[in-house]
């Protein structure tokens, strides 16, 4: 899967225009919530709109990729902020008995985790193959280590240590054991420095949320290891899905009824 330029600008300025929301609106929910919705179908719509060439795959696989980042992405954040309380949200929510995160928050979640895939499968960064190593040993370790750092942070959030140094010890197990590149070791810097910087921006501006030891402008330090972390098991994941599941059942030339391609 190799995710095109314009692709990727659609996404990013999907996300650029959310963003703005929040700096400027995120305590007017019915404003955001009719943001969000726009944007998703907007982008949509724009990425319909490309050749097929830029688009890569169908529209069946693309709203399986859209579908799958908005439920895990808005899960993680439901089930930190909900049932464990590491952190909260500092806008209204609509329902507070069912979630203490913003709805049109989890609806955003999956153009967040979309722009992350489009990011790790950029064709520009031409990241090369996963070094040999078998799925069935790479992909449980590495979900093994997400699901242990987050037992960890609803145990330990407002810890001064052990808040962070699990997050440490399983990023240095993962890049130990995975051997990235140069190419994955200079997008994970990247990570590291946008990732964070963003969550800056959404509360010292937006006012959005609030974190314990907030050591660096409102963000903790294990958020800016969670985000180098989940950013390495994404692009891992990603590229070890097989190529079928990845172009998905839609092909991107679509046959006539008497099976010609309709595209020249």
């Amino acid at each position: 899967m190799r995710t095109t330029d314009r692709a990727l600008a659609i996404d990013a300025a999907a996300i650029a225009a959310i963003s703005a929301g929040i700096c400027l609106a995120s305590h007017r929910p019915v404003v955001m919530a009719a943001l969000v919705l726009t944007v998703i179908g907007a982008r949509f719509v724009a990425w319909r709109r490309l050749p097929a060439a830029q688009r890569g795959h169908g529209l069946g696989a693309e709203l399986a990729w859209f579908g799958t980042g908005l439920v895990l992405g808005a899960a993680n954040d439901w089930n930190s902020v909900t049932r464990h309380r590491i952190y909260d949200y500092t806008v209204p929510v609509e329902w507070p008995a069912l979630s203490l995160v913003p709805i049109w928050m989890l609806l955003a979640w999956g153009m967040i985790v979309r722009l992350a895939v489009g990011v790790v499968t950029w064709q520009r960064l031409a990241l090369p193959a996963p070094r040999a190593l078998s799925p069935w040993l790479a992909l449980p370790l590495l979900l093994g280590l997400v699901v242990a750092t987050r037992q960890a942070i609803y145990r330990t959030y407002a810890d001064p240590l052990w808040s962070w140094l699990p997050f440490a010890l399983a990023l240095a197990l993962a890049i130990a054991i995975l051997r990235p590149d140069r190419r994955r070791l200079a997008l994970l810097a990247g990570v590291a420095a946008v990732g964070p910087a963003v969550e800056v921006l959404y509360i010292q501006v937006g006012r959005l949320h609030a974190y314990p030891l907030g050591w660096l402008g409102g963000v903790p330090l294990w958020i800016v290891l969670w985000w180098v972390l989940a950013v390495l098991v994404l692009e891992q994941l990603v590229a070890r899905v097989p190529a079928r599941v990845a172009r998905g059942v839609a092909s991107r030339r679509e046959d006539g009824p008497r099976g010609r391609s309709l595209q020249p």
